[in-house]
């Protein structure tokens, strides 16, 4: 019998000692996801019982554990961020207090970086376009993307609040001043998205008016009308170097005067005023006798030199020329001159008053016809102006006014000399409102009167 417990206890002592080697293999010792995740299976041999340890919490592992032969599935959520991820899966197997262990690498790749303008608001926009205003304004641009991303842009006087970000979605303003560029210009955003796995970009066009004349500190409307041209929509507030505007009416060779408003206006009494009030200036504009209109000095034209400055610069800025009569035909079909009449113009209407240039048409166009007075000199004998611009028959305002032509009407009662055969005055052909009867003709402009300047650009 105690041979018997002897020879148990000794089968007992030996037998740990012939349990085999830890054993453990894998089918694949890397797998990788896309940034869509998704699962995947690993063939586990192994002769005992096996563990699996986790470092990452991208994926999940199951089951966790097993005997043998198995199989583990790791499943990785999408990679929403912009870089790649990596991670190491543990699969030990102990026996005889050996352990056998194998390594799984694991890496998923996140998406190609993207980004792109979801939205955006423009303001303001001119009237019936897609389209900054000439004056400026803002553009804002909602931006979603899976990584971070840079916006830049081709103006440098534009400034964006938040040109970059790493929280991939946000809402961009770019602050658009006053364009540069006389006939508009676009805007281009470059949007550049950027991951581990990659980048993209994509271009956004946005378009700016023109027609901004930037001219001695002053900053003008200008349009162009259905004639081709460009013409200023506003009244010229330059005052010539040497010169002083004046608002005295005895001033008759002051070449320049104040802008003139309204005085009084009733049914029974019309009368105006010149202005020093910056507003009336903005809104008015100087007025001007012809020789400065043409660039010159009061008392420089004479007889033989009048008919020399059709088309002039005068005092424009570069490129632009004060009005001819061709320009004024072109643009409203109508002077006092019967043989002027043009009934293809485009802003000549044939049943006003029997035909002539609209007030209402070259307003629809943005020209902004007014009437803004002048100051009557009928010639160099002339010693006191006298004002003019509201008639008790319009109670609307201004009635009339000349805006300055460069086209010397030439014929004999047009151009007069005195005694002693110095110049006594010339007319020139010029722009004149009708307010009150909504006409807008070309009409004889004594060279001294002083009269609001227009000018045209060059072709």
């Amino acid at each position: 019998m105690k041979k018997l417990f002897f020879l148990l206890a000794a089968c007992l002592f030996i037998l740990p000692s012939c349990e085999p080697d830890p054993v453990l293999s894998l089918d694949k010792s890397s797998i990788e996801f896309s940034e869509n995740g998704g699962s995947q299976t690993v063939a586990i041999t192994a002769n005992n019982d096996w563990t699996v340890t986790a470092d990452n919490a991208f994926y999940s592992v199951s089951p966790t554990a097993g005997s043998r032969n198995g199989y583990i599935t790791v499943t990785a959520q999408p990679n929403t961020t912009s870089s790649n991820r990596e991670a190491t899966l543990l699969i030990t197997c102990a026996s005889r207090s050996e352990v056998a262990s194998q390594t799984l690498n694991i890496k998923q790749f996140c998406a190609v970086g993207e980004a792109e303008v979801t939205s955006y608001e423009m303001n303001p926009v001119v009237t019936g376009t897609d389209m900054l205003p000439a004056e400026g304004g803002t553009i804002t641009l909602h931006i979603e993307g899976n990584a971070p991303w840079l916006l830049s842009w081709d103006a440098q006087d534009v400034k964006v609040n938040n040109p970059a970000t790493t929280s991939f979605s946000a809402t961009v303003v770019a602050e658009v001043p006053a364009c540069p560029v006389f006939e508009g210009r676009t805007i281009t955003f470059t949007l550049n998205a950027s991951s581990q796995a990659g980048s993209t970009t994509n271009k956004y066009e946005f378009k700016q008016a023109g027609g901004l004349l930037v001219y001695g500190g002053e900053i003008y409307q200008t349009v162009k009308m259905n004639d081709g041209k460009w013409w200023m929509a506003e009244n010229l507030r330059y005052i010539p170097a040497g010169l002083t505007p004046s608002d005295d009416q005895n001033a008759v060779t002051a070449g320049i005067w104040y802008p003139i408003v309204v005085n009084e206006l009733t049914p029974d009494k019309a009368s105006v005023k010149f202005s020093r009030d910056a507003a009336d200036i903005k809104a008015n504009g100087y007025l001007y006798n012809t020789e400065t209109a043409l660039g010159l000095k009061t008392g420089d034209l004479t007889g033989d030199n009048c008919r020399n400055y059709e088309g002039v610069q005068g005092i424009c800025p570069e490129g632009w020329h004060i009005p001819t009569r061709a320009d004024i035909i072109a643009l409203v079909g109508k002077t006092n001159d019967k043989d002027d009449t043009n009934p293809n113009a485009p802003y000549y209407d044939p049943d006003l008053n029997g035909g002539n240039g609209s007030v209402a048409l070259l307003n629809v166009s943005g020209f902004n016809a007014g009437a803004w007075g002048a100051v009557s000199i009928g010639n160099t004998t002339v010693a006191k102006a006298s004002l003019m611009g509201a008639v008790k028959s319009y109670q609307g305002g201004m009635n009339t006014g000349y805006i300055a032509g460069s086209t010397l009407v030439d014929t004999g009662k047009n151009l007069t000399f005195n005694d002693d055969g110095t110049l006594k005055n010339c007319q020139f052909m010029a722009l004149m409102p009708f307010i009150g009867n909504g006409t807008y003709n070309g009409a004889l402009n004594n060279y001294r009167n002083g009269v609001s300047v227009r000018c045209v650009k060059n072709n």
